[in-house]
C-alpha cells in the first residue's frame, strides 16, 4: 500500500483528497519542494523549510508545519512506505477561501536517475522559451510549472535528458528541474539569482564544498557561449545530486565526458549528505 501525508494524516494515497474550489487546484497558487531521503534523514531539510516559508511569504501562504514537524512527517512517512531511499515530494497549497492551507508529502523509491547518466553524462538542449528573471515565480518553486514541464517534454521529444533556459536577457538561467555549473580556467562558475536561477539547496551546498576545499566558485552572469566553451559543466537537484553535462544543442561540452572537477565535487556532495543522513549507531 502507497501512503500519503495530507493535514497532518497518514492515508493510503487512494483515501488522500482536496477541496475542489483549493486556490493551488484552480490557479496554481502553491509551493512544492523535492528532496532525497536516506533512512528517512534528508540533508539539508532546514533549507528546504527555509525556501518553503519564503515562498510561502511571496505568495500570501501560511505555512502550517514547524521544521520539527516536517522533519517527522518525512520520517514516519518513509517508514510506512518501507523506503530506505526516497524521493519525497511535498506540495503546500493556498487551499480554499474557506479553509485552511493544505499540505501534502508523497514518497517513492529514488530511481529518478540511473547510474549510466552519472558515468557517461547527459545531454541537453536549449529550451525555445526563456526564463522571466524579473518574475517573483523564478524565485521560489512555485506550481505554476508549465515552463519547465514543456521544457523537459521537448528534450525528452529530441531524445535529450534536461532542457536549459536562457533568460529574456539571452543569459544563462538554470534547467527545468537543475541548475547549472560550468567549469573556466579551473573555477567553478554558476548563473546568479538574479538572472533567473533557482536559489537551489544543492546548488548553495556546491558552492559552500566547492569554497571549503579551496576550489574557485562564484557566481556570475554567463551565455551560452561561456557554455559551449566550458572545459567541463554539470548540473544539479535535490534528488540527483550532481549529474555531468557533456553535450548541449548536440555539441560536446569540454570533452564530451564527465570531468575531473565534476567527480571530485559529486564525491564531497555525496559524503556530506551521507555523514548527514547516517543514523547514530545505538549504544
Amino acid at each position: 500500500m502507497t501512503w500519503v501525508y495530507l493535514d497532518g494524516a497518514y492515508l493510503p494515497s487512494a483515501e488522500a483528497k482536496v477541496a475542489v474550489d483549493d486556490a493551488g487546484l484552480l490557479y496554481g497558487r502553491g509551493l512544492f519542494e523535492t528532496f532525497r531521503a536516506r533512512r528517512g534523514v534528508v540533508y539539508l531539510l532546514e533549507r528546504h523549510f527555509d525556501r518553503l516559508e519564503a515562498g510561502a511569504s511571496t505568495l500570501d501562504i501560511v505555512l502550517p508545519q514547524t521544521l520539527a514537524d516536517l522533519r517527522a512527517a518525512v520520517r514516519t512517512l518513509t517508514e510506512r512506505c518501507e523506503l530506505e531511499d526516497a524521493r519525497v515530494r511535498l506540495t503546500l497549497t493556498a487551499g480554499s477561501a474557506s479553509g485552511r492551507p493544505s499540505l501534502l508529502i508523497q514518497a517513492r523509491a529514488a530511481t529518478d536517475y540511473p547510474q549510466r547518466l552519472y558515468e557517461h553524462g547527459i545531454s541537453a538542449l536549449v529550451a525555445r522559451v526563456r526564463r522571466n528573471e524579473t518574475s517573483p515565480l523564478a524565485r521560489v518553486k512555485s506550481l505554476n510549472y508549465l515552463d519547465s514541464l514543456l521544457a523537459r517534454e521537448q528534450a525528452r521529444r529530441a531524445g535529450l535528458d534536461e532542457a536549459l533556459f536562457l533568460n529574456t536577457s539571452g543569459r544563462l538561467a538554470d534547467g527545468s528541474a537543475t541548475n547549472v555549473f560550468l567549469v573556466r580556467d579551473g573555477k567553478l562558475l554558476t548563473p546568479p539569482v538574479e538572472d533567473g536561477a533557482l536559489p537551489g539547496i544543492t546548488r548553495g551546498a556546491v558552492l559552500e564544498l566547492a569554497r571549503a576545499a579551496h576550489i574557485g566558485a562564484h557566481e556570475v552572469s554567463l551565455t551560452l557561449d561561456d557554455l559551449r566553451a566550458a572545459e567541463e559543466a554539470f548540473l544539479t537537484n535535490a534528488v540527483a545530486g550532481l549529474l555531468p553535462l557533456v553535450s548541449v544543442d548536440g555539441a560536446k561540452v569540454g570533452t564530451g565526458r564527465p570531468g575531473p572537477l565534476t567527480r571530485r565535487l559529486s564525491e564531497l556532495y555525496e559524503a556530506a549528505a551521507s555523514k548527514a543522513t547516517k543514523r547514530p549507531t545505538p549504544p
